[in-house]
């Protein structure tokens, strides 16, 4: 039960720091809502990698910008 517990705890932290690096980086670029979920999946990828917050920020950017509807 506490590893579940440290788990999502870090699950959280890791959700935050991605949540912070889209927010103050693409507000108002237009996703797809669907793709959502691929921004957090390419966030947990980067922060796997090892990459600091500003680092985060820019690739989460980058990505983002691939994805982007209004092109």
């Amino acid at each position: 039960m506490q590893n579940k517990l440290r788990k999502n705890k870090a699950d959280k932290l890791i959700d935050s720091r991605i949540d912070k690096a889209y927010r103050s980086t693409c507000s108002g670029i237009e996703i797809n809502i669907l793709d959502i979920s691929k921004v957090f999946a390419f966030g947990r990828v980067k922060i796997e990698q090892g990459e600091d917050d500003a680092a985060l920020a820019a690739s989460v950017r980058a990505y983002v910008e691939t994805i982007r509807v209004d092109k």
